[in-house]
Order: structure tokens, then C-alpha cells, then sequence
């Protein structure tokens, strides 16, 4: 597939890095030419210096024939007039990052007509898993697969979780539709036999049915109590949807914001809420606006060290549940090994986003794990396709893949290796990284690999619905 990036930042980089692996003929525009030639240096892509949303670049570069155009630029406006010149010059598939709130809620009925076929918005997507992590009731980090019916569960074991801690996984008495399909150590991901032991400081990767992991969810501690009130420190975009969102459930919500116009204005766009001028580094403003009583701490300013270390204060003050964001992924495992309940990356949601459109509608959803090592999928394993009609045992899956559940004819199976994989099954598959295109090449019937954005329905979460 020949696949054009307008925007050569972090974002549109690590999207030609991972597409340029699997394999396809990629373009990258863009105005400075230090970026570009950083990109030339680690892999083997056209660059083309110049105004992506120019027409007149796009027909003389040869971009015209593209697939796929993908605008991720730092301008809302050059990624809608990119995705719109592109339709216009015969491109099938477009993609636009845009963050601006009011552009994003007049895109829900006007993205058709601008030539958009999904809309990112890293803020927005940002809010929602946010949203679910201060409102899900289970005691450990959850993903949900199979339209709710199958859950992967993150677990930090310590001591304590002595029925755990120190055993081998043959050994551990896991309900019967549960799975450890991934044990993070030490920043390594490492995909387990059951002679592989579960040590005090790993975090485990379980998959199961909702009941099971529920019943794990049990032993491990009491169930969190519901979330009343929260706590946000800083005002930008992600605070405002995030805000709009929680006082449509009802929560209280409080902002606390340093720059006095945008106090002003959060003000007049979020009325249910409390918008406070002030430094939320300052513990005495943290204890006087009752820190020690709110139920959820969410630190979204735009720096990752400050957002860090005052969740971790939040946490000392008696935060219930604490959330942080961080624009380097590579923070993410360690904040919550320091205390924070969870950590989230825009840029890694908006990837995930964009990476599952690209690889088609057989990719229902996808997770990014831990510094993007691994990933959770859920896909369809296609009629056709070299995966089906045959035992997982004997399937072909390269090492490091496990399929741990597979959704069929609304039953949920936790498979053995003498499973045989039906058409149409939906597979839950955790995989390392360097595996996951070769397990989607598998699971796509032959000759449609490349096709499969004919079928994509637009329902990811970073998508603006």
C-alpha cells in the first residue's frame, strides 16, 4: 500500500517507522528539512520538503496515487485542507488529526463532506480513557475486548499476592476461562510458559471471560468506591473535554489552571464546574481545596515531570485514585510503579488509532502495551485465510503470539491448542510487537490484506462520534 504523512513530529515519525516495517511504500511531507533528513538517516522512505496541503506538490511528487493520506501536522487547518485537496485528486482514504474542540464538534456532521474519513483527535480520545479509569469499579487496569465480554487484566504483584507471588503459572489456580498471556519484568515483556515464574515486582497480563476476571478482581482487594469528586490540574484541552464529560455524569469537578484568560475561559464554556486561578504545584492550595478528600487527581498540564511528581504528592495528600499524563510513553510503566494508580499517552492512543484504521476492519481493536512492546488485538480471522481450518497448536503463529480468547456465536472460549479456528471467529490475540503484522497477515484471506480499508467502520475511541 503506498501511504502518504503530511507532518514529520513525533507522531507522524513513529507512524512511518512502524509502516515502513510492515512493508509499505511510504511518502513523508514536510517543511523542515532537519526532520525530514532524520527520518532519510533511520529508514527507507521518500521525503518530499514542501506545503503538504498543496495540490500542486501532490500531482508533481507523484503523491496523487497514494492509498492512504495521513495529515498529522500541528495545524488543524493544513490537515483538513490536505485531506480535502487528497479527495479531490483521487486518494480513497484519508485521515486528519484536528484538536481543536469546535472543529472536532462541527466535523460530526461535516467530515463527509470534507473529505475526511477519520478524524483523530489525541485530547479527546485522551479524555475518554481517562473517563473510564476514574469511572471503571474494578481494582486493577482494565481493557475490555469481544463487545464487553472478554477483559484483559493489569496486575502489579507484590508480596502480598501470595497466590501469585513466587509460582510457577502451571501452579497458580486461575479460574477455568482465565489466562496469563503476558508478564512485564524489569521493562521486558516476556510472553510465559507455565514453567515461567510470576515474581514480586512483575505486572501480569490476564485474559479472560468478565466473570473470571472479576473473581480474580476479588482476591486481589476491595472494590474501589465510586467516584464522586475530582481534581484536575491544568486547563488545557484535555481538562475540558474531560470536564464536560464528567459533569454530564454529575461528578464535581475542579480545575486548577495558572494562566488567568484561560481561567476565563474555561469558565464561561464549562459553568457546572469550579475553575480556580493558581499554581497546582503549591501543597498548601492542593490541602485547602480539600486534596485529601477528592476521589480522583488528574494531572494534564504540558509538562510529563510536574504532572508526575504532583500525582505522586496527590497520592501522599490522600488522593483516591490518581491519574497522570505523559507525552513520553516510555514514562508510563514506571509512574505507576511509583504509586500512581494509572498513566496515559496521547500519542500512543492516537497511534494505536491510526495503525489500526491502516491495518483494516478485520482489526476490531487494538492496545498498546508497555512502551508499545507489545500489543492486545481483537481481530476476525477471515475465510481463507491460512489461520482457519487449522488447530492453534498448528496454526503457524510465530513465537511470542497467544490467541487467549476467541469470541463465537456469542460464546466466549479460552482455547488449548487443539482448538480449531472457524471462519468469521474473533480472535483475542496478545503479541509481541515484531509480530503483530505477520498475526494479521495470517488471520486476512489471501490477496486482501491491502483491501481491508474498504470494510472499516469508524468506532474508534479516538475518533469524535
Amino acid at each position: 500500500m503506498k501511504i502518504t504523512i503530511i507532518g514529520a513530529g513525533k507522531v507522524g515519525l513513529e507512524i512511518t517507522r512502524r509502516l515502513s516495517e510492515e512493508g509499505h511504500d511510504i511518502v513523508v511531507i514536510d517543511r523542515d528539512e532537519a526532520k525530514l533528513n532524520k527520518i532519510q538517516e533511520k529508514m527507507d522512505v521518500l521525503t518530499v520538503r514542501g506545503n503538504g496541503s498543496s495540490a500542486q506538490l501532490m500531482r508533481d511528487s507523484g503523491i496523487s496515487d497514494s492509498d492512504l493520506l495521513v495529515a498529522v501536522t500541528n495545524s488543524d487547518e493544513i490537515n483538513m485542507i490536505s485531506c480535502m485537496t487528497a479527495k479531490r485528486l483521487g486518494i480513497q482514504r484519508t485521515i486528519a488529526r484536528i484538536r481543536d474542540p469546535d472543529y472536532a464538534r462541527d466535523l460530526i456532521i461535516s467530515k463527509e463532506d470534507l473529505g475526511v474519513d477519520l478524524v483523530i483527535n489525541p485530547e479527546y480520545a485522551a479524555s475518554l480513557e481517562i473517563m473510564r479509569l476514574l469511572t471503571i469499579n474494578l481494582p486493577v487496569h482494565t481493557e475490555l475486548f469481544a463487545n464487553g465480554k472478554v477483559q484483559m487484566l493489569e496486575l502489579n504483584i507484590d508480596e502480598s499476592h501470595s497466590h501469585f507471588a513466587g509460582k510457577k503459572l502451571m501452579e497458580i489456580e486461575l479460574p477455568k476461562s482465565c489466562l496469563v498471556v503476558g508478564i512485564s519484568r524489569k521493562g521486558n515483556l516476556i510472553v510465559p510458559g507455565g514453567m515461567d515464574f510470576i515474581l514480586p515486582g512483575d505486572t501480569i497480563y490476564l485474559l479472560g471471560n468478565t466473570e473470571s476476571t472479576n473473581k480474580i478482581c476479588s482476591r486481589v482487594k476491595k472494590r474501589k468506591q465510586r467516584v464522586q469528586s475530582v481534581l484536575i490540574l491544568g486547563g488545557g484541552k484535555i481538562a475540558y473535554y474531560l470536564t464536560e464529560r464528567l459533569c454530564r455524569q454529575g461528578l464535581k469537578v475542579k480545575i486548577i489552571e495558572q494562566n488567568p484568560e484561560r481561567c476565563k475561559e474555561l469558565s464561561e464554556r464549562l459553568p457546572e464546574a469550579l475553575i480556580l486561578k493558581g499554581d497546582g504545584t503549591d501543597v498548601e492550595l492542593l490541602k485547602n481545596e480539600g486534596i485529601h478528600e477528592t476521589d480522583g487527581f488528574v494531572a494534564v498540564t504540558g509538562i510529563d515531570e510536574e504532572n508526575l511528581l504532583i500525582s505522586l504528592l496527590a497520592k501522599q495528600l490522600g488522593a483516591k485514585r490518581v491519574i497522570a499524563k505523559v507525552s513520553r510513553p516510555s514514562y508510563a510503566p514506571l509512574v505507576e510503579r511509583l504509586g500512581v494508580d494509572a498513566a496515559i499517552s496521547p500519542r500512543l492512543i492516537t497511534i494505536g488509532e491510526i495503525m489500526r484504521f491502516i491495518r483494516g476492519g478485520r482489526l476490531l481493536s487494538m492496545v498498546l502495551l508497555l512502551n508499545e512492546q507489545a500489543e492486545a488485538m481483537e481481530l476476525i480471522a477471515q475465510t481463507g485465510s491460512k489461520i482457519v481450518g487449522r488447530t492453534l497448536k498448528n496454526s503457524g503463529l510465530p513465537k511470542g503470539v497467544i490467541v487467549g480468547a476467541i469470541s463465537r456465536e456469542n460464546k466466549i472460549i479460552i482455547p488449548k491448542g487443539n482448538e480449531v479456528i472457524r471462519p468469521e471467529d474473533r480472535l483475542v490475540v496478545f503479541a509481541l510487537g515484531h509480530n503483530v503484522h505477520t498475526v494479521i497477515a495470517m488471520c486476512s484471506a489471501e490477496g486482501n490484506l491491502l483491501e481491508q480499508t474498504t470494510y472499516f467502520k469508524d468506532t474508534g475511541t479516538g475518533a469524535v462520534m
